[in-house]
């Protein structure tokens, strides 16, 4: 597969979403520290990293990104294996990393945040924010969508995957999911309906 940078396709997302990461408790994770061929699978981790047998942890701005390989050899799990770019978080899935291995962004322990972006380039990978189905993503491109009070965003493995500058922001109290605004509205106007008749 031929490999990209996705900065360069995605330079104006990515003036965009550093304009925004300049309000409180925003940054962008730009992995621009990940510049070996491999980390993991008996070869140095960089101190932002840890590894437990099966995950390895990769920590940039108070957050957190892992591979999750419970199906790898114990010890085997590992990131940036030479097939894509450097200054990227990517991985492979069905090699050494085994069938099954998914890839978690959560906050530096635990809490809610806002996903407000991030560059991607999969074979084809199904997103979750707490365990609710977002999108199918598949080839080149980069998501926009904000996805505000989440705890977990989680990413399915295809035969290749990489992430780039991912947006992201700690949520201040709890924010809901989109869509879960739009419902809890829609219930306030019910009972207000409903207070009034009684009256």
């Amino acid at each position: 597969m031929k490999s990209i940078k996705l900065k360069t396709i995605a330079a104006t997302l990515a003036l965009g979403l550093c304009a925004i990461a300049n309000s409180a408790g925003a940054a962008v994770l730009t992995f621009d520290d990940l510049t070996a061929w491999m980390y993991g699978d008996g070869d140095p981790l960089l101190s932002s990293m840890s590894y437990d047998g099966n995950n390895l942890s990769y920590q940039e701005s108070g957050f957190q990104v892992t591979l999750n390989a419970p199906n790898a050899d114990p010890g085997a799990a590992n990131i940036s294996t030479g097939t894509f770019d450097p200054q990227t978080y990517n991985w492979h899935d069905g090699i050494d990393n085994g069938v099954g291995a998914f890839v978690t962004l959560t906050r530096v322990g635990g809490g809610m945040f806002n996903l407000l972006g991030f560059d991607y380039n999969m074979d084809a990978s199904a997103m979750t924010a707490d365990g609710n189905m977002v999108a199918l993503l598949q080839g080149i491109g980069s998501w926009g969508s904000a996805l505000n009070g989440i705890t977990e965003l989680r990413l399915t493995s295809g035969a290749w995957n990489e992430l780039d500058n991912i947006a992201v922001q700690e949520a201040n109290g709890t924010v809901p999911l989109p869509g879960t605004l739009s419902l809890l509205l829609g219930g306030l106007a019910v009972g207000a309906l409903v207070r009034r008749r009684q009256q």
